[in-house]
């Protein structure tokens, strides 16, 4: 976990991979660390919406690309999906009474920016990706690793340029929630969280 400082509120920062049930404790014991007034995490105002409908969780359909993730990723343990972090994330903020607020593009933002970055060819060197993905070399050292070995290969191009524009715009939900909180708790993806301190100002931050 990293801290950073901005103006009178301190935002402490915790890297998760997605999709890890482990991950969830560290939320846990986060919260407890850091006591925020908020907890602010790396989705869209959408898909913390989708969190809230738990009895639709067993309906989500994963991609070819997110099958493969899994299977990579359940060398270091149990795999759920939506992500446990964001969901415990969700029940700390209802079970505590904290705000809890989604730092990421909605949709309509989001496919604006995808229209605007992501080209034909980009689409289709997606997809050819997707085919070869397994054959690949990550860095398999552990679970964080692996996540941001695996974000490299996956974003190339136009699909890098997207997730700097995500990057950016949860910087900018950050200052702006430092301007209403004086402590905030921020739950990201361990891929977009150095590009977000960076964006702050912070580099990689404080650690805690």
């Amino acid at each position: 976990m990293r801290t950073v400082e901005l103006g009178t509120s301190r935002i402490a920062v915790l890297p998760v991979v997605k999709g890890l049930v482990s991950e969830a404790d560290e939320v846990s014991k986060a919260f407890s660390e850091v006591r925020p007034e908020a907890i602010a995490v790396s989705i869209s105002r959408e898909e913390l919406d989708a969190l809230r409908k738990r009895e639709d969780y067993d309906l989500y359909e994963p991609s070819d690309l997110e099958i493969i993730y899994q299977a990579f990723l359940e060398r270091w343990g149990e795999v759920r999906i939506p992500p446990p972090a964001f969901v415990r994330a969700l029940e700390i903020a209802e079970r505590e009474d904290r705000t809890i607020v989604p730092l990421d593009m909605n949709d309509q933002v989001y496919t604006e920016a995808y229209c605007d970055k992501v080209s034909t060819t980009d689409m289709i060197r997606e997809s050819l990706f997707a085919r070869r993905a397994t054959g690949k070399q990550y860095d398999l050292s552990s679970a964080a690793a692996f996540a941001v070995s695996w974000d490299r290969r996956v974003n190339f191009s136009g699909f890098r340029e997207l997730e700097d524009a995500r990057e950016g715009h949860m910087a900018g939900a950050l200052s702006n929630l430092s301007r209403r909180y004086r402590s905030v708790l921020a739950v990201i993806e361990v891929e977009r969280c150095d590009g977000v301190l960076a964006r702050l100002g912070a580099g990689t931050g404080k650690s805690a």
